[in-house]
């Protein structure tokens, strides 16, 4: 098993996404993940002018020698309350007339969920707002979700409408304002309005992150800017995202870190590696995971078998059969005695005790009791959990306020988000 290990299939939910880079081999850092193949399955009118020329008002004052001019000035004035009136109702009442992808620009976190073989979406009172009707749906970014209708796939909006024609053989999520789409074997990169604006000639991708996307050519990584720019020759055999600046590499089977100029600034000597969060990296050599800044510096030493990425503070890390959480100085910040463990989000971490999840605060107390058959780590104040073979949410009181009745959820996400950050597409890849 990797040093970089998934901490238990059932934090994951029932989509694995294959080989994400969550889950790289010993020795092979963030890269098995053919990153082109998808997870399967599966978010005041004001006040009336007052003065000369109103009904009821008198003038003060003497007659202005034109009565035809304040009737003017009074039809004016009323024709700019009433247009005032509209433009506050559609701001404050329907701000989803002025996005044009029909998306909110309040926050509307969805989740997508499966209903037999069916995927729609539902918001956070756990109704649905798009019909299950698609053959496949993934999740919400910039106002648009990519569907699959009869083998193709297109892009819907938050109110359910097909605003980008489904003539794709795969689609995936917005980040940066593009989309990655594949046309006859190879991939390229639309906007939200369907426009082609990177050709697809890549045979492989993966999504844009600090500005520039991973591309695969001819069998090496590289990676271009959001106008299609290659600003790093494809010369890696793997690679991962870009985070903190700097995005981990495989030369000849070892890891480094390269900039977003492509200098090798921490070199290949790592046997594996995953991004940096929170100014740390986890990295495995010797069998042991260890973690290092953003110069290269070893700032954990290696003692553990296996270790995740840092989130609020804490990284989920493995000793033996056993899983806990470690604290920014390597200490342990919550014993290693679970089943297995997600990361923490919000305050709350999933953890296995005796087959069953919970959750527990960054204090190690358990404030969910472990009853749930899977549980994923929360997002916009739900988590999803797993009754039998059903998934619901819970929230951070750990209420059900979705119940328990789908085959299949994706996590809640902000529908309208331009990006999502790695920690939330983690959580909609991990298994």
């Amino acid at each position: 098993m990797s040093q970089f290990s998934h901490p238990g299939s059932g934090a994951g939910g029932p989509y694995p996404e294959q080989g994400f880079g969550y889950r790289p081999v010993a020795g092979s850092g963030p890269g098995q993940m053919p990153p082109g193949q998808p997870p399967v399955g599966p978010g005041y009118p004001g006040q009336s002018p007052v003065g000369p020329g109103y009904p009821g008002q008198q003038p003060v004052g003497p007659m202005p020698p034109k009565r035809s001019g304040y009737l003017a000035w009074s039809i004016a004035g009323v024709a700019f309350a009433l247009v005032l009136v509209v433009v506050l109702v559609v701001l404050f009442v329907y701000p989803g007339l002025l996005s044009p992808n029909g998306s909110s620009l309040a926050k509307q976190p969805l989740a997508t969920v499966k209903v037999g073989d069916r995927f729609g979406f539902i918001n956070t009172s756990g109704e649905l707002v798009v019909e299950p009707t698609y053959d496949e749906a993934r999740w919400f970014s910039d106002g648009l979700a990519p569907v699959s209708v009869d083998g193709k796939w297109g892009y819907i909006n938050a109110t359910g409408e097909l605003v980008i024609q489904p003539t794709y053989d795969q689609a995936r999520w917005f980040s940066n304002g593009l989309a990655p789409v594949s046309a006859d074997g190879k991939w390229g990169f639309i906007n939200t309005t369907g426009e082609w604006v990177i050709d697809a000639t890549y045979d492989e991708f993966r999504w844009f992150s600090d500005g520039l996307a991973l591309v695969q050519s001819g069998g090496h990584w590289g990676f271009i800017n959001t106008s299609g720019e290659l600003v790093v020759q494809p010369a890696y055999d793997e690679a991962g995202w870009f985070s903190d600046g700097l995005a981990p590499v495989s030369v000849d089977g070892k890891w480094g870190f390269i900039d977003t100029s492509g200098e090798m600034v921490i070199q290949p000597t790592y046997d594996g590696a995953l991004w940096f969060s929170e100014g740390l990296a986890p990295v495995s050599a010797d069998g042991r995971a260890s973690f290092i800044n953003t110069a290269g510096e070893l700032v954990i030493q290696g003692t553990y078998d296996e270790a995740g990425w840092f989130s609020e503070g804490l990284a989920v890390a493995r000793q033996q059969d056993s899983w806990g959480f470690i604290n920014t100085t390597g200490g342990w910040a919550i014993e290693a005695k679970y089943a297995a463990a997600g990361w923490f989000s919000e305050g709350l971490a999933p953890v296995s005790v005796d087959g069953k999840w919970g959750f527990i605060n960054a204090s190690g107390e358990m404030v969910i009791q472990p009853t749930y058959d899977g549980a994923r780590s929360f997002n916009e104040g739900l988590a999803a959990v797993q009754s039998g073979d059903r998934w619901g949410f819970i929230n951070t009181n750990g209420e059900l306020v979705v119940q328990p009745t789908y085959d299949g959820v994706f996590p809640f996400v902000d529908a309208g988000a331009k990006q999502l950050d790695l920690r939330v597409l983690m959580m909609l890849l991990d298994d």
